[in-house]
């Protein structure tokens, strides 16, 4: 697979060595609409269409015919909107209030067909499919799997994963294994054959984890005390390389996002979304830096590839912005 192991420093080395084969990145559009922050962003490449949920209560379509980006539709939702998920024809949601009972919404966007499911208290903070589920979590710590009936269309639920503590911040899908990060400090990972959890760690962060990220066998895990935690899947979640972002006065940066994308030459890189307004990124796995970008007015909160070498960020600000490596 891509990175295959290599060039991975010992555990704890700062990585971030300068230099790296730094393409330029080009911000080339800014998508204005929303009024209130971005909280969740989800790219269809099979729609062309990207969807972006916000606490303004609407999910925005925005499509990029011949290149030029802008709105395609609105649905206006009435309430906060906290985690999207596109797969071919269907949009999912996490919609709801603090410390109120929430809903995932589920659009068919072919037929028109809608469903909510509810039974989260609190709000969606993650929403993955993956061997065949639909699987959710947020704040009440459980992470619901649900499973559509081929003969009615309709989802219904397939069980909950219990064992965190507290609110689950993120999932991420590889193969049949899930994995769940949250607010008390674990990774764990789930069989989704069997429903059954296989291991649980004790990450090394000393502040909430906000950003999670799966790479070929390795999985990265951000957090607010501005460390990057790089797990190897292969081997019982063991901590392989640990990196430290840091803000201008050489200080922890908290991390509030990230994703993976691939540059023009098909290098992986990791963007990291800081509460500095900045996004910062390194090639993977070398972590060689690869540039700061400095276009958000306030912190980014979401992120997701796009069409190509693109990518998209938004946040507090309510804009989103495209970026393309040259």
């Amino acid at each position: 697979g891509r990175g295959g192991g290599r060039g991975w420093s010992n555990v704890g080395a700062q990585g971030g060595r300068g230099g790296g084969s730094s393409a330029k990145v080009n911000h080339i559009f800014s998508l204005s609409g929303h009024q209130k922050t971005v909280t969740s962003l989800a790219c269809s490449l099979k729609r062309q269409q990207l969807f972006s949920g916000s606490t303004d209560g609407s999910i925005r379509i925005w499509g990029w015919p011949e290149g030029n980006f802008g709105q395609q539709g609105a649905l206006e939702v009435g309430t906060e909107i906290h985690s999207l998920m596109v797969e071919d024809d269907w949009l999912v949601a996490g919609i709801g209030l603090q410390n109120q009972p929430n809903m995932v919404r589920i659009w068919n966007m072919e037929s028109g067909a809608q469903q909510d499911l509810p039974g989260h208290e609190g709000q969606i903070y993650a929403i993955v499919q993956g061997n065949g589920l639909l699987c959710t979590a947020g704040h009440d710590a459980g992470i619901r799997c649900w499973k559509m009936d081929a003969a009615t269309g309709q989802f219904a639920m397939a069980g909950v994963l219990q064992g965190h503590t507290a609110p689950v911040q993120h999932l991420q899908v590889g193969n049949t294994m899930l994995y769940s990060a949250s607010r008390d400090n674990t990774i764990k990972q789930w069989d989704l054959t069997t429903g059954q959890g296989v291991l649980s760690i004790t990450t090394g962060h000393q502040a909430f984890i906000l950003g999670m990220r799966l790479y070929d066998q390795y999985l990265f895990s951000a957090g607010l005390d501005g460390k990057v935690f790089v797990y190897d899947t292969a081997n019982g979640l063991n901590t392989i390389f640990t990196h430290t972002v840091t803000n201008k006065d050489r200080s922890p940066s908290a991390i509030t996002c990230v994703e993976l994308c691939s540059d023009s030459a098909g290098n992986a890189i990791l963007v990291v979304a800081c509460n500095d307004n900045a996004l910062k990124l390194w090639e993977v796995p070398s972590f060689d830096r690869r540039g700061i970008l400095l276009r958000h007015k306030q912190p980014p909160r979401a992120m997701c590839t796009g069409p190509g070498n693109s990518f998209f960020s938004a946040g507090m600000d309510a804009d989103i912005l495209v970026w393309e490596f040259e």
